[in-house]
């Protein structure tokens, strides 16, 4: 599957993948989706329209007290997954370093944040690109989005929904949230149907009836959700601003919670304006 056609495709777009920011994503959804499954996921699908893509991340520090053997097993599946990366046409990866702190602060990675900076800049100065998309939630590269803006280049920053400091999403020409429904599109067809989210309907009359019992009820500031329970099968029922109702049924409680929270909250959290 090629990455985009030539023949539609104008301006040339190139992708730059904070690596470890997609892989606490793809984890966050894989914990409380997913029941910790390994998301399979198709990268010709994610990097769609772009002519190349450039992924940075490192392999795990070994821990203290880890030894050897543990510390392989434990790196086999980034590996695997950069080789399969490398295979892919049009990508190329970068591997920085790391090292492991202490339990309480866990990992740092050293280098990956000053090679997409750097990779960015020269693309752009060369006018290799005509726009550039970066995948990231760290507030550290709003320097380098500004110089890039400024420079006269399009920037678009992917950002993982209510996990993303307002002054990154702003500093970029344009933004795409990235929810549990763009992931899913990402995923190879085999595991789609493999696993599943809460099926929407929706109706202009509640929707449910006395043979569902409620189990819970939440009420944020933008919205307020009643959850029922029906012979294993849970529901949950929301009034939208015109009257009508969305009712999301899954087999899971909690997931169904969790996604709830997921669609509903903001895309990004902003301070007051005083």
């Amino acid at each position: 599957m090629p990455l985009y056609n030539s023949a539609v495709s104008q301006n040339v777009k190139y992708l730059f993948i904070d690596g470890g920011c997609l892989d606490s994503l793809l984890e966050f959804f894989s914990e409380n989706l997913f029941d910790k499954k390994q998301l399979e996921i198709d990268y010709y699908r994610l990097a769609s329209g772009y002519h190349k893509v450039f992924y940075y991340d490192c392999l795990p520090a070994q821990k203290q007290g880890e030894n050897e053997v543990d510390y392989q097993n434990r790196i086999k599946p980034k590996i695997k997954l950069f080789n399969h990366l490398k295979s892919l046409d049009r990508f190329h990866v970068y591997e920085g370093t790391a090292r492991f702190r202490d339990k309480r602060r866990g990992q740092e990675q050293k280098e990956v944040d000053i090679m997409i900076a750097v990779d960015m800049l020269r693309h752009s100065f060369r006018k290799n690109m005509d726009e550039a998309t970066l995948l990231t939630s760290d507030l550290d590269f709003k320097p380098l989005i500004d110089a890039l803006v400024q420079d006269g280049m399009y920037v678009s920053l992917w950002y993982p929904k209510a996990k993303t400091n307002y002054e990154l999403v702003d500093a970029a020409d344009s933004r795409q949230v990235l929810t549990i429904h763009t992931v899913w599109g990402w995923f190879t067809e085999n595991f789609q149907k493999q696993v599943n989210l809460p099926v929407l309907s929706q109706s202009s009359f509640p929707p449910i009836d006395n043979s569902w019992r409620q189990v819970n009820k939440i009420k944020q500031a933008d919205y307020e959700v009643f959850f029922y329970e029906k012979e294993k099968k849970y529901a949950a029922v929301l009034q939208t601003i015109n009257g009508d109702y969305n009712l999301y049924e899954h087999n899971n409680l909690e997931q169904l919670n969790f996604y709830i929270a997921h669609i509903y909250s903001p895309d990004v959290i902003r301070k007051d304006i005083i």
